[in-house]
């Protein structure tokens, strides 16, 4: 008699199936330090000026800069919008955060992009 796929399943699941022991826990890890934001205006108006100074990057293509002028738009009319409301604090601080990690970013493309044109993709 030939031994059918579940029953070599089963003779493997049985065979692979002695545990090895627990290994210990590595060293905790440390959370991030504390950011020191500005406020949530600030820190939104600091991401729509990295924006600008990245749109005027020189290596930029023309469709790069047509993709940067819609999206500094778009935060001008959500940034606007935002004022017009009060938000609780740890919204703002939310957002804040958001702002400052979106504008790193910004900045850090904005750094790649004076270095060099972007390779074409494939």
């Amino acid at each position: 008699m030939r031994p059918t796929l579940p029953s070599l399943i089963f003779v493997f699941v049985l065979g692979c199936g002695r545990s090895q022991p627990p290994v210990a826990p590595g060293p905790p890890i440390e959370a991030d330090p504390p950011v020191n934001l500005a406020s949530m205006i600030e820190e939104c108006d600091a991401m729509v000026a990295a924006l600008t100074a990245f749109r005027a990057c020189p290596n930029l293509d023309e469709e790069n800069q047509q993709d940067l002028d819609a999206w500094i738009e778009r935060a001008n009319k959500d940034l606007t919008a935002g004022r017009k409301v009060t938000l609780e604090a740890n919204a703002q601080q939310a957002i804040a955060l958001s702002c400052r990690r979106a504008t790193n970013s910004v900045l850090a493309a904005t750094e790649r992009c004076h270095n060099g044109r972007a390779l074409p993709a494939d």
